[in-house]
């Protein structure tokens, strides 16, 4: 079994990923690979998590230079996300790959998108609005790294905070219908943070 596993940044992707690692499944972290080979242009700190210290480089979308580090993370997400499709796919039979997406994976492309579909089975592990509010609100106490692909639009006389606080919300609210309409599978939340479900349960449910 291949599996893709998409939705937002804390929804619960790589703990599952790595509970299935754990039970013997390929685990492919697209987020690891690109913080790594971000590593020549950002310091970590020893006691940073590299998340913050790609959000640090990429900066927030009024940020001078933010267009041309968006547009260098997404080029690299695509090549990141396709050599996991391509390792996924040259495994021995047999073999059960787990591919951890980002946040960010449905900007980058049809044909990437295409190839996850038909080569991987897309599980969307669910982000209902109430959750999203939550996320919203760290967000805003702890910024990490965004592709907005021009999603920041402050309206006249608004505050950047209150911008930035209404643009995430619409952002998220748009990335949920798209990781919504590419899945083939859809994980409920609630049901994700039940204290019954292992992996086990888990695969059981994208029977």
């Amino acid at each position: 079994m291949h599996l893709s596993f998409i939705g937002m940044s804390g929804v619960g992707k790589s703990h599952w990923a790595k509970q299935l690692a754990q039970a013997g499944w390929l685990h492919l972290d697209c987020d690891c690979v690109i913080a790594e080979r971000l590593g020549e242009l950002i310091d970590v700190a020893d006691d940073e998590d590299p998340v913050h210290a790609v959000g640090r480089w990429m900066g927030m979308p009024w940020t001078p230079g933010y267009a041309e580090r968006e547009e260098k993370y997404l080029e690299l997400e695509r090549d990141v996300t396709e050599e996991a499709i391509d390792a996924a796919t040259a495994q021995p039979e047999g073999t059960n790959v787990v591919l951890d997406t980002t946040g960010s994976v449905i900007y980058t492309g049809d044909a990437i998108l295409h190839r996850l579909r038909t080569e991987t089975r897309i599980v969307y592990f669910d982000a209902p609005p109430h959750v999203r509010e939550k996320m919203v609100e760290l967000y805003l106490r702890e910024p990490k790294p965004v592709l907005w692909q021009g999603g920041y639009q402050p309206e006249p006389d608004e505050s950047q905070d209150a911008a930035l606080a209404r643009c995430y919300a619409a952002l998220l609210a748009d990335r949920s219908e798209s990781y919504r309409m590419l899945a083939q599978s859809t994980l409920d939340y609630a049901v994700l943070r039940g204290e019954s479900l292992d992996t086990q349960r888990l695969l059981a449910l994208l029977q």
